[in-house]
């Protein structure tokens, strides 16, 4: 896998508290899922990535997939990271959506997408470094 994006990314949309995150993309090939390692920014403040990976997810597929994921099971491994609240070491979640089509989140002022509600399981550090490995 090879690091091809690495930005700090606001939610969009006017929102109180609206939130931002750490994304980092990683890419081997076009016929395998990418990963996104999604960061909790600590002391920022606003909506945690838990609140608003879904829609995270769906603007950086729209993003950075602009020809589509590729036709797989699983076609984007979305990893949470959560940093410590206190002590200690901070949590890995593999996100796994319905559908990886963005869609309008709901109507309003602020024209957000989706994919819907997440799915969660626990990842450890070493298995997130053999994903992101390539491995």
């Amino acid at each position: 896998m090879t690091l091809t994006h690495e930005y700090m990314r606001h939610r969009a949309g006017y929102a109180f508290g609206a939130g931002a995150a750490w994304i980092r993309i990683y890419r081997a090939n076009s016929n395998d899922a990418a990963v996104v390692v999604c960061e909790e920014v600590p002391g920022l403040g606003g909506a945690g990535v838990d609140e608003m990976s879904s829609q995270l997810a769906a603007e950086v597929i729209k993003e950075h997939f602009p020809d589509g994921l590729p036709d797989l099971p699983v076609p984007l491994m979305w990893i949470e990271y959560r940093p410590p609240r206190r002590r200690g070491r901070g949590k890995y979640f593999l996100l796994t959506f319905e559908s990886y089509e963005p869609r309008p989140a709901a109507a309003g002022f602020t024209r957000r997408v989706t994919l819907g509600k997440p799915k969660r399981e626990p990842l450890t550090p070493n298995e997130v470094a053999a994903l992101v490995a390539g491995a």
